[in-house]
């Protein structure tokens, strides 16, 4: 490590939504706090993705208003949120709610958090690139920008990287689904110049189907009719959802896979838009942008002091270190489907996620949140979402500011 590094109580790698949580919490408690984040943005899969709603921030109901599951930075994030340019209220959908939100408005809404709060310095366009650990502790972190390396001393380190790169190179034990039982990745892309009024639900069941017959006959690419779409609240404009099935089948020797993911996915775009354009609703349409990365659902994981099951979540289990609360059903995308599969806990039911899920089991001082959390596949299927991510890094926020003052 470098010769004058700069000392922090808790460093964050990963600025998503439970990176930021854990950031802005872990500086409110007082704590010296650094954010790293590879892009010139925070909020992770709900920016650079595009996910447009948040799911996991309201309890689970047929009928009824919705009703905040966890009180504190979830609950006040996703207030001030709903009141910015291009967002919504909470909205239907099946047995829950969802946040509609524009990714600009989330991103804005970050930078207001980080920039207020004291204590937290935010590193932009910066990749961890190196750890240095002893005796089962993390001492100190080397980050890099295209304009310097710093070596970041550290009392608590929270991975909210998503792919878990800090415990990974820390030498803490992980798991990775097998890449062909792993959750499909999507990639969100927005149109413009729709005739949205023609586009109400059966018209999109005929699309949909249309698009089906389309891929079967050789028209469109493999996997390019596994599409969603809906209006947004602009006028005019429609935002499709591409899953990416048959990637991981067709992937060749010595290929990543991400980069053929997103290479792949966006062909796809473009044939479906092409194709689609032959429908009188979409006659002018065209693809205004896409998301800058493939969203990802699921990739390596910490193992931590205890892993989260599928059985806890459908039971609504409790727990004595309880962290986080919540309700969102097992979302799974996965090979052969079109669309996801729910399992839905009671109306009216939770679970907790327990703070040991969320420290890993063989580094003392290393806290994780967000997808790289500690829980089986199916379990995980419940709690990688956007509304769970901001409750669960306010829980390590805390918890490491804690750990780093008692030394």
């Amino acid at each position: 490590m470098g010769q004058h590094p700069v000392s922090y109580d808790v460093v964050v790698v990963g600025g998503g939504s439970a990176g930021l949580a854990a950031a802005v919490t872990a500086a409110g408690c007082g704590a010296r706090t650094a954010l790293i984040e590879r892009y010139g943005f925070l909020g992770g899969m709900a920016t650079a993705g595009m996910v447009s709603t948040i799911c996991g921030l309201y309890q689970t109901s047929p009928s009824g208003p919705p009703e905040p599951l966890n009180e504190g930075f979830a609950e006040s994030f996703a207030r001030r949120l709903a009141t910015m340019p291009g967002c919504g209220t909470p909205v239907r959908r099946g047995r829950t709610f969802v946040l509609p939100y524009t990714p600009f408005a989330f991103a804005s809404l970050a930078d207001e958090l980080t920039l207020s709060a004291t204590h937290l310095d935010v590193y932009l366009h910066a990749y961890l690139v190196g750890v240095e650990t002893r005796a089962g502790r993390i001492e100190a972190l080397r980050i890099a920008t295209w304009e310097r390396v710093v070596d970041l001393e550290v009392r608590a380190v929270v991975d909210a990287s998503g792919d878990a790169v800090v415990a990974h190179q820390a030498g803490a034990a992980t798991e990775t689904t097998p890449v062909a039982e792993r959750q499909l990745p999507s990639l969100v892309f927005v149109l413009q110049h729709v005739d949205t009024d023609a586009l109400g639900p059966g018209p999109r069941v005929a699309l949909l189907r249309a698009l089906a017959a389309a891929e079967r006959e050789g028209r469109l690419p493999k996997g390019a009719s596994n599409l969603a779409l809906a209006p947004s609240p602009q006028t005019g404009e429609v935002i499709c959802k591409l899953t990416l099935s048959g990637i991981a089948e067709e992937l060749p020797a010595g290929r990543d896979l991400l980069t053929m993911a997103e290479q792949e996915g966006r062909r796809r775009a473009l044939a479906v838009t092409e194709l689609l354009k032959t429908m009188p609703a979409f006659t002018r349409a065209f693809v205004s942008h896409a998301a800058p990365q493939v969203g990802v659902r699921e990739s390596r994981r910490v193992i931590g002091r205890y892993q989260l099951t599928r059985e806890d979540v459908l039971s609504g289990h409790k727990f004595e270190d309880a962290a986080a609360r919540a309700s969102w059903p097992i979302e799974l995308w996965e090979e052969g489907r079109l669309g996801a599969t729910y399992e839905y806990l009671e109306d009216g039911q939770f679970y907790e996620i327990p703070l040991r899920s969320l420290q890993a089991r063989d580094v003392e001082n290393l806290f994780v949140a967000g997808r790289c959390m500690s829980a089986s596949h199916d379990a995980l299927g419940s709690a990688r979402v956007i509304g769970t991510c901001l409750a669960t890094g306010e829980a390590v926020g805390i918890a490491a500011a804690r750990q780093a003052a008692q030394g």
